[in-house]
């Protein structure tokens, strides 16, 4: 059992006798009152670790040199809400009874889609949909920065989500070795410096196994510890794909590339008019089935998820 704590919860006017039920057999309890499967989900806090010592600062301090006190004062705890697999899920536990979990990152306007919670449930993953936008709620994240002046709350929502995979590391049912994250939009971007080599990630004692950018805003580095696939869309004005064309070339030159773990981006074309940025509608083209099964297929060649077992 996850430790509960304090999240908004969307209020539906709609309650049925079989959604409750759902509920019940999914072992998920309604929130302040919303019984939709989207909406259900089980609060918690996530503690935020301390930020981690630079190397400098611990040269400096070896040296008998005073070290300015870092300050973390904008690393407050982080809301999230957890999305326990289907009890249905038909996903194969040869090695043990724990399953694959992701933390996913939601967009500047902290939204996650809820149409993949649904079907990451249903293969039998959970899902920690945190909340840096509370964590840390001083910027407008969806009007301001850009790639040559990037938002600095990228990197706080990037250490939120490492102090996420230590949270799920530690609770029981879940495997710390299959746990993976997946950013969404600005979220996305979060992910990729969340696995980037030379950043906060080089601290943790716990990887994340693989990461999933979908409409990346690819604002960091491309030097991961761990395979990474960014899907983009073409022509989406708030999440270029250039930019994580351009971060590619820069970043994964031929003659680096042993050194690293494949970044793959696959770029989709949508018919649908691109969201104004006020309103960030989603595109049906991001559930769409091909990248459900290019994703799906991702995480079981990562490992993250295990094949399926014949009925």
């Amino acid at each position: 059992m996850l430790k509960q704590g304090a999240f908004g919860t969307k209020r539906l006017g709609r309650t049925t006798a079989a959604l409750l039920l759902c509920a019940t057999l999914l072992g998920v309890s309604p929130v302040n009152g919303a019984t939709d499967l989207t909406h259900q989900g089980q609060s918690v806090i996530v503690p935020a670790q301390p930020y981690p010592q630079s190397g400098l600062r611990k040269r400096l301090a070896s040296q008998g040199k005073t070290v300015p006190i870092v300050d973390n004062s904008l690393q407050s705890d982080i809301p999230a809400r957890y999305y326990a697999p289907l009890s249905n899920a038909q996903t194969a536990q040869a090695s043990s009874t724990r399953h694959a979990a992701i933390v996913a990152l939601p967009d500047c306007n902290d939204h996650f889609p809820d149409v993949w919670i649904r079907m990451l449930n249903k293969d039998g993953i959970g899902v920690l949909v945190i909340s840096p936008n509370q964590a840390h709620p001083s910027q407008a994240y969806c009007t301001e920065g850009s790639l040559g002046n990037p938002k600095h709350g990228l990197t706080y929502w990037a250490f939120d989500a490492l102090s996420a995979l230590k949270y799920l590391s530690l609770q029981d049912g879940i495997d710390p070795n299959r746990i993976a994250i997946f950013g969404y939009g600005y979220g996305a971007g979060a992910a990729q410096l969340a696995v980037y080599r030379h950043g906060h990630a080089k601290h943790s004692k716990t990887q994340f196994k693989a990461m999933i950018g979908l409409r990346p805003q690819c604002m960091s580095e491309m030097d991961n510890f761990a395979p990474s696939l960014l899907i983009g869309i073409k022509n989406d004005p708030f999440n270029p794909p250039a930019w994580c064309q351009w971060r590619i070339a820069r970043d994964l030159s031929p003659d680096l590339a042993h050194t690293r773990k494949t970044v793959r981006f696959e770029l989709f074309e949508s018919s649908e008019t691109i969201e104004k940025q006020a309103t960030r509608k989603a595109l049906s083209i991001e559930s769409s089935p091909a990248i459900v099964a290019m994703v799906t297929n991702f995480l079981l060649e990562s490992h993250v998820t295990e094949k399926k077992t014949q009925n």
